[in-house]
């Protein structure tokens, strides 16, 4: 009887055995090397994240930092070596003397003494109409005097009437993104011819050197040399001082 109940409890521990065995088996995962290894690769961890999600770990986290650290800065649009002027757009370069010889001299806005009324432009430094001759001088200075960053241009100009009248001015031309526009003017009178023009850009002031006469003296004949400093308030050019220096022929 107990040899009996012996080999019952042996054959039941058996079949315990066997089935906790089996059932191992059967749990293995085939890529870890087991009877079914070499089944192919497992499909990514993570493959219900949206690509770029930065909020998980792993892989994925790092795909969505590289993607954060590639994008362009908020400076990156701007044109290398790009100036602007206060109002916009880009710095203009220098006017130059030459451009006045073509330039607009007198328009509905803006008007040169003693000269007739109407526009008026140079054609190559003159401009001629009912008996009077504009043209303009070779005296010339380039520099700001405006304001703005760009270079404008102060010239003289000489207006001669049908009788023995020849007015003398100084014009500025401000420089409108490298176009030179009339912007500010002053009379020096009849017969008194310019000797020099030169600008300075730190003060903005134009200083000017030309012929004249005292006012007891016949409007024939030049005796001062007279140097003035003006500076801009459009429309006018402004003479801030002047000295004079007695002028022989």
């Amino acid at each position: 009887m107990n040899g009996t109940r012996s080999w019952s409890a042996r054959g039941t521990w058996l079949v315990a055995a066997l089935a906790l065995a089996a059932g191992a088996v059967g749990c293995q995962d085939p890529d870890d090397g087991g009877p079914g290894a070499g089944g192919g690769p497992d499909k990514p961890a993570a493959s219900s994240k949206t690509p770029g999600d930065t909020t998980g770990g792993g892989t994925d986290k790092g795909k969505g930092e590289g993607k954060e650290s590639a994008k362009p800065s908020a400076d990156s649009s701007k044109k290398p070596g790009s100036t602007k002027k206060p109002g916009g757009g880009d710095t203009a370069g220098a006017l130059t003397c030459d451009q006045l010889r073509n330039a607009e001299l007198q328009n509905s806005s803006f008007r040169f003494p003693d000269a007739p009324e109407g526009t008026i432009a140079f054609t190559d430094g003159r401009w001629e109409g009912d008996g009077v001759v504009v043209e303009l001088q070779s005296q010339c200075g380039i520099g700001d005097v405006t304001g703005d960053p760009a270079a404008d241009a102060v010239a003289a100009v000489k207006v001669t009437t049908g009788g023995t009248g020849r007015f003398f001015g100084l014009v500025t031309w401000r420089n409108d993104a490298g176009t030179p526009v009339p912007a500010a003017v002053v009379s020096l009178g009849d017969r008194t011819p310019v000797v020099s023009i030169g600008v300075s850009s730190p003060t903005r002031r134009a200083t000017v050197v030309y012929l004249t006469r005292g006012d007891d003296d016949p409007a024939a004949v030049v005796t001062v040399r007279r140097t003035a400093v003006y500076r801009v308030a459009e429309p006018a050019m402004v003479e801030l001082h002047h000295s004079d220096a007695p002028y022989t022929p």
